[in-house]
């Protein structure tokens, strides 16, 4: 019987994790969604420009 209690404790807590992990994730992807523009481009000469094209790339 502690053998069956010891693997539902351990289920339950890789599924929490997993959950977590899960949930931090999407959290941090919303907290880049609804940020502006601004902090979220590059404005240094050698970074890429998100709107350039692939001939611009070249």
């Amino acid at each position: 019987m502690n053998i069956l209690k010891t693997r539902k404790c351990a289920a339950v807590l890789a599924i929490t994790a997993v959950v977590a992990l899960y949930a931090t994730a999407a959290w941090r992807v919303e907290q880049i969604r609804q940020a502006p523009r601004e902090l979220s481009t590059c404005h240094l000469d050698y970074c890429v420009p998100h709107t350039a094209s692939l001939s611009a790339l070249r």
